[in-house]
């Protein structure tokens, strides 16, 4: 929701600079801070600005309540820049999807098993269960590391021919929340994400098979565990995500 309402906020505001609407804009960077556990929201609130507007990057501040409550639950920064038509159908036309056997597997590891994967598939409740396919993978606990290859199904595009934004920052969310459990042996309803910094360098095609997921566990402290993610097919390198998990302490009402 965040990517959606502040990527729509970008879009008018770039508009304002221009003198046709022929544009495209793409998400490069999505920080979002948590602030409040609460239990699940029923109804947000957004407030959203423009703080820098730079030829074709725009800015965007957000942040979100919870409309019954009141609270403030997280706030958010996220960077757009903008294409026009032309220039992603130029793009277009040299982006393929690479199609090669997967090789996923690290030294001293274990296989993630069939439920777990069928777990990694689910992005959004609403979106069909083919949307995401993880094949197999693989997780190393002693070394903090994980691998699984997946791919990508139709209809599931923000900008035109490319998977949507959201979708690659939740599948990377999925493998790095499951990393974070199977070496802290933190239980799945106590997870709690504090910060997500997603980079998008490549647009991954609609359709796109044999990509690879690979996580580790970057830091660690007594409060903190942080997750490093990255979305890879061969040397590309599509999608970053670096998520800060809390360790709650023993006395936690949370």
């Amino acid at each position: 929701m965040i990517d959606d309402v502040t990527g729509e906020l970008a879009y008018h505001v770039y508009l304002a600079t221009q003198t046709d609407n022929k544009h495209i804009g793409f998400t490069v960077n999505l920080r979002v801070d948590k602030h409040t556990n609460v239990d699940v929201a029923k109804e947000f609130y957004f407030e959203a600005r423009a703080v820098d507007v730079e030829g074709r990057k725009v800015c965007i501040e957000c942040r979100v309540f919870d409309a019954r409550a009141g609270c403030l639950l997280m706030t958010a920064r996220a960077m757009f820049v903008f294409m026009s038509f032309a220039q992603v159908s130029k793009k277009s036309k040299n982006t393929q999807s690479v199609s090669h056997a997967v090789h996923v597997q690290i030294p001293g590891s274990c296989n993630i098993g069939t439920a777990e994967l069928r777990g990694l598939d689910r992005v959004m409740n609403f979106l069909p269960p083919d949307t995401v396919t993880h094949s197999r993978g693989f997780i190393n606990t002693h070394a903090q590391t994980l691998v699984v290859g997946l791919d990508f199904g139709p209809n599931i595009s923000g900008p035109p021919i490319y998977v949507h934004g959201g979708i690659l920052a939740t599948v990377l969310y999925n493998a790095s929340a499951l990393l974070f459990a199977k070496t802290t042996k933190v239980e799945d309803d106590l997870i709690n994400a504090s910060v997500r910094d997603v980079n998008y360098y490549k647009g991954v095609p609609l359709e796109c098979q044999n990509t690879v997921i690979e996580a580790r566990v970057e830091t660690q402290d007594e409060k903190h565990v942080v997750v490093f993610a990255k979305l890879v097919q061969g040397s590309h390198v599509f999608t970053t995500l670096k998520t800060t998990f809390t360790l709650q302490s023993p006395h936690s009402k949370l």
